[in-house]
Order: structure tokens, then sequence, then C-alpha cells
């Protein structure tokens, strides 16, 4: 089938443009204009959703060429455009960064491809002037099929800074300056290792958003831009899914702790006859009934002290694992599956399913897509299979001499000695997070497996 949607993906010159900030401002004032914008983020990113879904009131979801492929990005855009007037789409770091240095699998460039979408700059004009249009003019030759269509300028000094910054895009380039941001150092999203604050932590999200958007409103030529948005050309997307009705079972974390959760997964378990009964690690002291469990990311770490107080949960999820139930935990997940977590001297008890320590550093220990190949069946994949996601981690793990592996990695660091995944009983502990829609077979598999343990 095709459709027409509004569309537009806002990119840059590199990270730290002001990207975020910038995409929450323009769906904020799109939002208060009426519209129901729905927002998209490339690359795998759990964070900047967060700050596009405050802005939005509607979840912001995640589109990625490497790990979903072409199709699947056509599916999720339009899974995510249901109910919705347009979109806006952040890119990933620079426009042409992807997962090759020259191909354009897993960048900015590629989706707006795929989806036939223009592309705005968002530009970091500090220090910069004539240079500015030498960068635009340099991403419009690198790749004619880009439609660029218009600038957003960050970080502007002043009304002289930014009339030098008009006049030498205009001169060299013919593109409009869509909108301003001046430099306001209130005007920023606080930090940390594993990029921005999360929103729900980030008491001031709401008032920097809101700051910047009534800041960004005074310059942006909104009706010019609805016009970019508007002029694209219909895409063909897969029909829609038909939903399995609800059979089994499954508990997620969701709470402070563990907050990195595509949109999708949770469609694609319902659509499979999955129902998704959510569980605060912190909060609550049991599991409920459940058939299976599913601890995705967060910061399990900053939280450490609260995750390890509710022992009774913990307790529950290492008994279940005992009693064959499948889990699943990435990352964040495969830290609480762990005996403890060692944090600057600090050593906190977590489920105990695996009789490994958890050592946080100040270095990044693993960033990057992944690549894995089953060596063990699990309760997601059987020997063989392939699976694509990604990972991002200042934690190891220690102690595995004794421990079963489920992957080896073929791309990625993974937990170390070129594998990933440990398991124990049902149970699988990963650094990689998978994205559901680019992997329909780990939810069958789950699915089965969820089954099973509900007959004994």
């Amino acid at each position: 089938m095709e459709m027409n949607a509004p569309r537009v993906v806002l990119s840059s010159v590199g990270s730290d443009s002001g990207k975020t900030l910038v995409a929450a401002a323009v769906i904020s004032i799109l939002r208060g204009k009426g519209y129901k914008v729905q927002p998209f983020k490339i690359g795998p990113d759990y964070i900047d959703t967060m700050y596009h879904t405050a802005a939005a009131g509607r979840a912001s979801r995640n589109i990625d060429s490497w790990i979903m492929g072409e199709e699947c990005v056509r599916k999720a855009f339009a899974n995510g455009m249901r109910g919705a007037d347009m979109a806006i789409i952040e890119g990933v770091r620079g426009l042409y960064e992807g997962a090759s240095p020259i191909e354009d699998a897993g960048s900015t460039v590629h989706v707006a491809k795929i989806l036939k979408a223009p592309v705005v700059i968002v530009l970091n004009s500090q220090s910069l002037t004539r240079t500015a249009a030498a960068c635009i003019l340099g991403m419009r030759a690198m790749d004619r099929e880009v439609r660029i269509e218009g600038v957003i300028l960050n970080k502007v000094s002043d009304e002289r800074h930014e009339a030098k910054l008009r006049q030498a895009i205009s001169y060299y380039t013919g593109l409009p300056v869509l909108g301003v941001l001046f430099r306001d150092p209130s005007l920023r999203i606080e930090k940390r290792h594993l990029g921005l604050m999360t929103a729900h932590e980030n008491s001031e999200a709401a008032t920097v958003i809101s700051k910047a958007a009534a800041t960004l409103e005074r310059t942006l030529e909104a009706e010019r831009l609805i016009e970019i948005m508007a002029d694209t050309p219909p895409i063909a997307v897969p029909d829609p899914e038909e939903c399995t009705d609800a059979r089994v079972r499954v508990g997620v974390f969701t709470d402070r702790a563990f907050s990195f959760h595509y949109p999708d997964n949770y469609e694609c378990l319902e659509r499979a006859g999955f129902e998704v009964r959510r569980v605060d690690s912190i909060a609550d002291g049991t599991l409920g009934d459940v058939s299976g469990l599913l601890i995705g990311g967060g910061y399990p770490e900053v939280f450490a002290n609260e995750l390890e107080a509710n022992n009774a949960l913990r307790q529950e999820v290492r008994k279940r694992a005992s009693e064959g139930m499948p889990i699943v935990g990435e990352c964040g997940g495969l830290m609480y599956l762990c005996r403890c977590i060692r944090t600057n001297g600090s050593c906190n008890r977590m489920a105990g399913v695996f009789d490994s320590e958890v050592v946080m550093h100040d270095r990044p220990q693993g960033l990057s897509y992944t690549l894995l190949g089953c060596i063990k069946g699990n309760a997601i994949a059987d020997a063989g299979d392939r699976l694509r996601g990604h990972e991002f981690h200042y934690s190891s793990v220690d102690n595995l001499r004794e421990t079963e592996f489920a992957f080896e990695v073929l791309r990625g660091k993974g937990i170390g000695m070129g594998r990933e995944g440990i398991t124990a009983w049902n149970a699988l502990a990963m650094y990689t997070h998978m994205h559901y829609l680019a992997a329909p077979k780990v939810v069958d598999k789950l699915k089965r497996a969820c089954e099973g343990y509900s007959r004994q």
C-alpha cells in the first residue's frame, strides 16, 4: 500500500549540534498549532526519544536502516504515523555518519532516501559565518539524491551574527534560514555517561523545551516548514498486521531504573499474542501472574540502592528463573540478573540468576552495532540464527569461568572473549539491545518458550 505523510528530517554536520532540543521545540510549536506530530529518531537511541515524547504527547519511535533494513524502516514509519498529521524525524550524528565510512546503511541520509523525506540542517553556528555556507554546500554535493531544503541556525551569538549567517547562506546556497535559536546557557539538556539525562529524571526538561519552543517560534517560518514537509511523494509501506488474541502474559520492568524501551517492541509482543504486565523493579514486591520476564536497559547502577532494597522482587526473579521461566535481560537487565553491581568501591546485590559481578567503568566498554551468531539455542534464538542489534555500556562482567554463552560476536564487543549472551536455566542476559520489529522470529520463539513454561 502507499501512504502520504508530511515529513522532514532534521539533521546536522555532527553531534552536539542541538538537534534534540531543536526537534523538541519544533514539535512543540507545531503541536501548539493543533497538529498531531509523530516524532522519530534515527539510530538506536532511547534518551532523545523521551524529549520528543514529552514535546509531542505521543511516543517517539526509532528507525535504523542497518538494524532494520529498508522495508522494516518503512513499516516502522507507517506504524508510528497512525493517527498523526505529520512527522518530525531527528537524525543521528551528522547527515552521512553510519555503519560504514563509505556506505549509507545506518545513516540519516539512508533513512531520508528510504522515506523520500526532505532534510533541514540544524547548524551549530558558534564561531561560524561563511563556513556555515561551505558546510551546507558540502553536504549537498555529497549526494544529489538528498533534498536539503532549509537551515535552522542554533547557538547564534546575537542579531549581528545572525545577519552575517543569513547573508552567507543565502548568497552561496540559496537555501532559506527557517529559524534561529540564540546561544543561551539555560537552553541545554544535562548529560551523563550514556548521553542526555532521561526526561523523567530531568525536572527541568519541560521548562527547557517550553522555553526553546517560545524562543524559536519568534523566528521559525512554520508555514514554510510545513510546505516543505508536505512536498513529499507517497511511499510504499507494508500492509498493517492483525493482532493475535492475548494468551500469554509477560512482565516488563518499566520504571526509573529500566526506562530504555522501544514502543514497537510492545506492539510486536501484543500482535503476537502477549499481554504485557508492567513491573516496577523498585516499588513492586512481586512479578504477579506472568509466564516470562523482559528487563531492558536503563541506569540500574544509579538506582542500585533502591534495587537492592527490594529484596522480595530480587528473590522472586531468581526463584522463577530456577523454575525455568523465560527471562531476557538487555544491558541494564543483564546487570540486574547478575549477583551484584560494583560502582566506585560500593557493591549492591542484585537478583543473582548469574553468579557474576558487574563492574562500572569511567569509559565505554562497548559502543557499536552488534551482529550475533547463535551457537546455543535459547529463549529467543535457535542455533544458526543471526541477530542484529546495538550496545552502549560502561560496565563489564567479571567471573565468567563456568558461564555458557548463547552467541558468538560477529560485530561489536558483547560480554567478552568474542561471546555474548550468558545463559542459565531458561534465562538469557546480554549487552545487545534488540528491536523486535526487525527480528520477528525472536518474538515467536519467546512466545513458544513462555507457553511451554505456563504449561508446567
